[in-house]
Protein backbone atom coordinates (compact mmCIF):
# COMPACT_ATOMS: atom_id res chain seq x y z
CA UNK A 1 0.00 0.00 0.00
CA UNK A 2 2.58 2.62 0.75
CA UNK A 3 4.78 1.27 -2.17
CA UNK A 4 1.40 2.36 -4.39
CA UNK A 5 1.09 5.96 -2.69
CA UNK A 6 4.80 6.69 -3.08
CA UNK A 7 4.87 5.29 -6.79
CA UNK A 8 1.43 7.85 -7.09
CA UNK A 9 3.03 10.79 -4.99
CA UNK A 10 6.28 10.48 -7.67
CA UNK A 11 4.15 10.79 -10.27
CA UNK A 12 2.42 13.99 -8.64
CA UNK A 13 5.60 15.19 -7.96
CA UNK A 14 7.02 15.13 -11.75
CA UNK A 15 4.29 17.02 -12.38
CA UNK A 16 3.77 19.49 -9.87
CA UNK A 17 7.59 20.40 -9.75
CA UNK A 18 6.73 21.88 -13.33
CA UNK A 19 3.83 23.82 -12.40
CA UNK A 20 5.47 24.96 -9.24
CA UNK A 21 8.81 25.96 -11.54
CA UNK A 22 6.82 28.28 -13.61
CA UNK A 23 4.08 29.61 -12.04
CA UNK A 24 5.01 31.58 -8.84
CA UNK A 25 3.00 31.75 -6.14
CA UNK A 26 1.83 35.46 -4.63
CA UNK A 27 4.08 35.23 -1.63
CA UNK A 28 6.46 37.87 -2.90
CA UNK A 29 3.71 39.64 -1.29
CA UNK A 30 4.88 39.10 2.33
CA UNK A 31 8.44 37.54 1.58
CA UNK A 32 11.02 40.18 2.22
CA UNK A 33 13.94 37.42 1.23
CA UNK A 34 16.53 38.93 -1.60
CA UNK A 35 17.33 34.73 -1.95
CA UNK A 36 14.32 33.69 -3.27
CA UNK A 37 15.15 31.31 -5.80
CA UNK A 38 13.22 28.42 -6.81
CA UNK A 39 14.28 28.17 -10.31
CA UNK A 40 17.54 27.21 -8.89
CA UNK A 41 16.41 24.16 -7.12
CA UNK A 42 14.93 23.40 -10.51
CA UNK A 43 18.12 24.12 -12.11
CA UNK A 44 19.74 21.30 -9.75
CA UNK A 45 17.53 18.79 -9.66
CA UNK A 46 17.56 18.26 -13.71
CA UNK A 47 21.48 18.21 -13.33
CA UNK A 48 20.90 15.71 -10.28
CA UNK A 49 22.52 17.72 -7.78
CA UNK A 50 19.99 16.53 -5.47
CA UNK A 51 22.05 17.23 -2.18
CA UNK A 52 22.75 20.87 -3.13
CA UNK A 53 18.87 20.98 -4.19
CA UNK A 54 17.63 19.91 -0.68
CA UNK A 55 20.24 21.99 0.91
CA UNK A 56 18.73 24.82 -0.89
CA UNK A 57 15.02 23.80 -0.24
CA UNK A 58 16.10 23.73 3.53
CA UNK A 59 17.38 27.41 3.28
CA UNK A 60 14.04 28.38 1.31
CA UNK A 61 11.78 26.03 3.80
CA UNK A 62 13.51 27.82 6.85
CA UNK A 63 12.82 31.77 5.35
CA UNK A 64 9.18 30.37 5.07
CA UNK A 65 8.81 30.15 1.49
CA UNK A 66 5.82 28.25 0.92
CA UNK A 67 6.31 26.70 -2.07
CA UNK A 68 9.71 25.57 -1.28
CA UNK A 69 8.42 24.03 1.92
CA UNK A 70 5.72 22.42 -0.24
CA UNK A 71 8.29 20.88 -2.47
CA UNK A 72 10.76 19.89 0.06
CA UNK A 73 7.33 18.06 1.93
CA UNK A 74 7.04 16.14 -1.46
CA UNK A 75 10.65 14.88 -1.47
CA UNK A 76 10.86 14.16 2.35
CA UNK A 77 7.32 11.82 1.97
CA UNK A 78 8.47 10.28 -1.11
CA UNK A 79 12.05 9.60 -0.16
CA UNK A 80 13.25 8.92 -4.04
CA UNK A 81 16.21 11.18 -3.60
CA UNK A 82 16.55 10.96 0.15
CA UNK A 83 15.40 9.07 2.78
CA UNK A 84 12.18 9.55 3.97
CA UNK A 85 11.09 11.47 7.01
CA UNK A 86 7.14 11.83 7.68
CA UNK A 87 7.87 13.76 10.64
CA UNK A 88 9.75 16.66 8.90
CA UNK A 89 7.30 16.14 5.59
CA UNK A 90 4.30 16.81 8.25
CA UNK A 91 6.25 20.03 9.10
CA UNK A 92 6.98 21.26 6.26
CA UNK A 93 3.64 20.72 4.40
CA UNK A 94 1.71 21.91 7.47
CA UNK A 95 3.23 25.28 7.13
CA UNK A 96 3.07 25.45 3.76
CA UNK A 97 -0.75 25.16 4.36
CA UNK A 98 -0.91 27.23 7.06
CA UNK A 99 0.30 30.12 4.64
CA UNK A 100 -2.66 28.77 1.61
CA UNK A 101 -0.15 26.67 -0.29
CA UNK A 102 -3.49 24.53 -0.96
CA UNK A 103 -1.72 21.62 -2.28
CA UNK A 104 -0.26 20.70 0.94
CA UNK A 105 -2.98 18.94 2.20
CA UNK A 106 -2.54 16.19 -0.50
CA UNK A 107 0.76 16.07 1.49
CA UNK A 108 -1.05 16.09 4.91
CA UNK A 109 -3.67 13.45 4.26
CA UNK A 110 -1.28 11.19 2.94
CA UNK A 111 0.68 11.31 6.43
CA UNK A 112 -2.84 10.54 8.19
CA UNK A 113 -1.91 6.74 9.08
CA UNK A 114 1.57 7.38 9.92
CA UNK A 115 1.71 9.66 12.50
CA UNK A 116 -0.11 9.17 15.91
CA UNK A 117 -2.10 12.04 18.19
CA UNK A 118 1.44 12.73 20.09
CA UNK A 119 3.81 13.01 17.48
CA UNK A 120 1.62 15.69 15.56
CA UNK A 121 0.70 17.40 18.89
CA UNK A 122 5.05 17.66 19.20
CA UNK A 123 5.33 18.74 15.64
CA UNK A 124 2.36 21.25 15.77
CA UNK A 125 3.88 23.07 18.96
CA UNK A 126 7.25 23.31 16.74
CA UNK A 127 5.42 24.47 14.23
CA UNK A 128 4.24 27.04 16.58
CA UNK A 129 7.28 27.98 17.84
CA UNK A 130 9.18 28.01 13.78
CA UNK A 131 6.52 30.61 12.75
CA UNK A 132 6.20 33.07 16.40
CA UNK A 133 9.91 33.35 15.61
CA UNK A 134 9.58 34.66 11.87
CA UNK A 135 6.37 36.57 13.19
CA UNK A 136 8.25 38.23 15.83
CA UNK A 137 10.84 39.42 13.18
CA UNK A 138 8.00 41.11 10.78
CA UNK A 139 7.27 38.53 8.39
CA UNK A 140 3.83 39.11 7.59
CA UNK A 141 3.11 35.84 5.90
CA UNK A 142 3.79 34.08 8.96
CA UNK A 143 1.58 36.72 11.34
CA UNK A 144 -1.36 35.23 9.37
CA UNK A 145 0.01 31.57 9.44
CA UNK A 146 0.12 31.79 13.58
CA UNK A 147 -3.24 33.01 13.51
CA UNK A 148 -4.28 30.44 11.83
CA UNK A 149 -2.32 27.96 13.56
CA UNK A 150 -4.52 28.68 16.82
CA UNK A 151 -7.65 27.75 14.77
CA UNK A 152 -6.54 24.45 12.54
CA UNK A 153 -3.26 23.04 14.80
CA UNK A 154 -3.85 24.27 18.32
CA UNK A 155 -5.42 21.23 20.29
CA UNK A 156 -8.16 23.10 20.99
CA UNK A 157 -9.40 25.94 19.25
CA UNK A 158 -7.93 29.11 20.39
CA UNK A 159 -10.02 32.49 19.18
CA UNK A 160 -8.30 34.92 21.86
CA UNK A 161 -4.39 33.94 20.35
CA UNK A 162 -6.14 33.65 16.70
CA UNK A 163 -7.97 37.20 17.21
CA UNK A 164 -4.81 38.85 18.82
CA UNK A 165 -2.90 37.28 16.01
CA UNK A 166 -5.09 38.88 13.07
CA UNK A 167 -5.61 41.92 15.22
CA UNK A 168 -1.78 42.17 14.59
CA UNK A 169 -1.75 41.59 11.40
CA UNK A 170 -4.34 43.95 10.06
CA UNK A 171 -2.22 46.73 12.35
CA UNK A 172 0.67 45.33 10.62
CA UNK A 173 -0.94 46.19 6.79
CA UNK A 174 -2.32 43.12 6.19
CA UNK A 175 -5.90 44.31 5.17
CA UNK A 176 -7.33 40.97 4.13
CA UNK A 177 -7.07 39.44 7.78
CA UNK A 178 -9.98 41.96 8.67
CA UNK A 179 -12.67 39.97 7.87
CA UNK A 180 -11.38 36.90 10.03
CA UNK A 181 -10.19 39.83 12.58
CA UNK A 182 -13.92 40.72 13.08
CA UNK A 183 -15.34 37.08 12.21
CA UNK A 184 -13.73 35.90 15.46
CA UNK A 185 -14.56 38.75 17.63
CA UNK A 186 -18.33 37.07 17.78
CA UNK A 187 -16.56 34.38 19.63
CA UNK A 188 -15.05 35.92 22.65
CA UNK A 189 -16.52 38.08 25.51
CA UNK A 190 -16.27 41.12 26.76
CA UNK A 191 -12.96 40.51 29.18
CA UNK A 192 -11.54 38.29 26.61
CA UNK A 193 -11.79 41.13 23.73
CA UNK A 194 -10.08 43.42 26.18
CA UNK A 195 -7.08 41.27 27.26
CA UNK A 196 -6.40 39.84 23.81
CA UNK A 197 -6.20 43.61 22.72
CA UNK A 198 -3.76 44.99 25.96
CA UNK A 199 -1.91 41.34 24.33
CA UNK A 200 -2.02 42.25 19.95
CA UNK A 201 -0.45 46.12 21.56
CA UNK A 202 2.26 44.69 23.53
CA UNK A 203 3.35 42.21 20.96
CA UNK A 204 2.27 44.63 18.37
CA UNK A 205 5.17 46.80 19.83
CA UNK A 206 7.74 44.73 20.30
CA UNK A 207 7.57 43.12 16.35
CA UNK A 208 7.90 47.01 15.56
CA UNK A 209 11.05 47.48 17.89
CA UNK A 210 13.16 44.03 16.87
CA UNK A 211 11.71 44.13 13.08
CA UNK A 212 12.31 48.03 12.60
Amino acid sequence: MLLDKTKNLIKIFIILTTFLFHNFFCIQVFSSSTNFNIKEVHKLLKQRKFDEAINTLDILSNKNIINAQYLYSQILYAGNITPQNFEKAYFWSAISDLGGFKNSRKIIDLLENYLDKKEKIEINENIKKFLEKHAMKKNKLAIIQIAKWHIKLSEEIDYINAYKWYNIAVASGIKSAAKKRDKIINELSAEEIIEAQKQSNDIFKKINKVGG
